[in-house]
């Protein structure tokens, strides 16, 4: 990939056009570093969970507050880097992710790996709006600039796949802590690359941060997450998810309330007034949504169903990230000549039919029907994300790269931790319906067996070797009795577990068709506005004429 960007022959130009090249290749290896840091943790979950003893909802903390902390700082992340300088706000992001990775690595309980991850989001807020600001300073072509940015939002999507190949690859030769000390060896080389290759640019006239719209969102993000995550465990109902759901909801509100009165606001939302803006924001975070939901909950299906190695399950996975890499180059070509609206429907039905298939999924299902979902989700993400993040980029004046980067990360932030919380949490709940209502789920008392798939596989084990436990004083009639409850306890998981994974796989076929349909109706032609074909430093009619005296 990296090899290609530095030399797709169509787009070399002349000689003093190709500085930007290896910039952008070394801005996507910074990119694709965090790719792998959101989900390589994924594949290790099974071994973190048994050596820590997590909970679902502690694992999906593991999980969520990387995309948590990035969600929330993104935005003051990127005005910083505007301010202080986007290639020092990258180099300071690098260094802050591997100090977490150091912490990951040594960690001994639930609490310390979810900071570390945490901190890790907060290293990714730096790095992430500063990668796509400098590729919009460094290419002032337009046609150019739209062809890097769908380049980047493909290494974005091919990331996040290939962190579990990384992760079982480490899981198969070391351990669960191997994912954070490996993250030290990527950053080290992605820092001297950038220290060499990266321009330095900065905006002195971008605003002052706005400390009080990142204390609203911080918070606001923080409690929702927290209701949907708690919510399977302490009940849908119950009186503190709803409590902390709606503090979440108010300050939220409050957060757009001051950020339409302030003069300098973090979240600059007269952006939503332009349709393409909200539109293509809108469907980044529907399919963010969906794509890291589901990638959360696939490894539970290939290890625990399917009872893959770490490393199977990560190359099996790999396969959606080569479908995202040829969806991307194919909508990096295609864009030049049909409207973007056409190619982001087009990814969005398929993203849709991606999770119809998995919706199908049986207990005798061939691993082909898994690998036909990996290919149309991946290719659909690949074919949407590129225009739409051009889209963004293109509404936001050059002078304020970093905030439009900060937005756009943001709403994947945003979709990805909301798929993660939601996703997760309506598969945990309709998961542990199921098991209540079996005859093992009633005689097994609650624990890990109704929290999750591993837990019951675990309880099962555990079952079986006391009945082949010659020294144990039991009855061949109790002997008898603990193997068929686990034979029953396994084939009830698996049950509850696909079903749960079909309720899921609706859903998400569901937002994937909103996403098409909001880009259906509500985005404007291209051809229709000449105008956006300039690149977005030239301001458009309605704005200068907007300023005539």
């Amino acid at each position: 990939m990296l090899w290609c960007i530095v030399t797709f022959p169509s787009l070399r130009g002349k000689a003093d056009l190709m500085r930007p090249w290896p910039v952008l290749a070394v801005l996507c290896l910074a990119l694709m570093l965090l790719g792998v840091d959101q989900t390589v943790i994924n594949v290790t979950l099974p071994e973190l969970q048994r050596d820590l003893g997590l909970s679902a909802a502690e694992l999906q903390w593991v999980v969520g507050a990387y995309t948590l902390a990035m969600a929330s700082c993104v935005l003051a992340a990127g005005n910083w880097g505007d301010r202080h300088g986007r290639r020092t706000a990258l180099v300071v992001g690098l260094v802050v992710c591997a100090l977490a990775s150091v912490i990951g690595a040594v960690a001994d309980s639930a609490a310390q790996v979810v900071a570390a991850r945490a901190v890790m989001g907060l290293g990714a807020a730096l790095i992430m709006p500063s990668t796509l600001s400098i590729v919009v300073h460094v290419f002032q072509d337009a046609a150019r600039q739209r062809f890097a940015v769908t380049l980047w939002s493909t290494i974005a999507g091919v990331g996040v796949l290939v962190g579990p190949v990384l992760g079982g690859w480490l899981l198969r030769h070391y351990s669960w802590r191997a994912s954070f000390w490996g993250n030290i060896a990527l950053v080290a080389l992605t820092l001297a690359c950038v220290v060499v290759v990266v321009p330095s640019c900065r905006e002195h006239t971008a605003p002052k941060p706005d400390t009080a719209g990142l204390a609203l969102t911080s918070a606001g993000l923080f409690a929702i997450t927290w209701s949907f995550i708690q919510a399977p465990t302490r009940g849908w109902t119950d009186g503190l998810v709803l409590t902390v759901a709606a503090a979440g909801l108010l300050s939220l509100v409050a957060m757009v309330g001051w950020e339409r009165r302030v003069s300098a606001p973090m979240m600059p939302l007269g952006l939503f007034r332009d349709r393409r803006y909200a539109v293509a924001a809108g469907m980044l975070c529907l399919m963010f949504f969906t794509l890291v939901g589901s990638t959360f909950l696939l490894t539970f299906y290939l290890q625990g169903l399917r009872a893959m190695s770490p490393l199977d399950a990560g190359a099996t996975l790999l396969t959606g990230g080569l479908s995202v890499a040829v969806g991307g180059l194919f909508s990096a070509v295609v864009t030049r000549w049909a409207e973007p609206r056409t190619v982001m429907v087009t990814g969005m039905v398929l993203c849709g039919s991606a999770f119809a298939v998995l919706a199908g999924i049986t207990t005798s299902s061939p691993l082909g029907r898994l690998e036909i979902f990996l290919v149309l989700v991946g290719a659909g993400a690949g074919l949407a994300g590129g225009p739409a993040t051009s889209l963004i980029m293109r509404a936001v004046p050059r002078e304020k790269a970093g905030i439009g980067a900060g937005m756009n990360d943001a709403v994947r932030s945003m979709g990805s931790t909301s798929g993660v919380a939601v996703a997760g949490s309506v598969f945990n709940t309709v998961y542990a319906t199921h098991m209540a209502h079996t005859s093992s789920g009633r005689l097994i008392d609650g624990g890990g067996a109704h929290d999750q798939i591993l837990g019951a596989l675990s309880e099962a084990k555990h079952l079986a070797a006391q009945a082949a436990d010659g020294t144990a004083q039991l009855s061949s009639l109790a002997r008898m009795h603990r193997l068929e409850l686990a034979h029953r306890l396994v084939d009830d998981a698996t049950q509850a577990f696909v079903a749960a994974l079909r309720t899921t796989s609706w859903l998400c076929a569901a937002i994937c068709v909103a996403g098409a349909s909001l880009v259906l109706i509500a985005l404007p032609g291209e051809s229709r506005d000449p105008a956006m074909s300039r690149p977005p430093s030239e301001p458009r009619p309605m704005e200068q004429s907007g300023r005539r005296r």
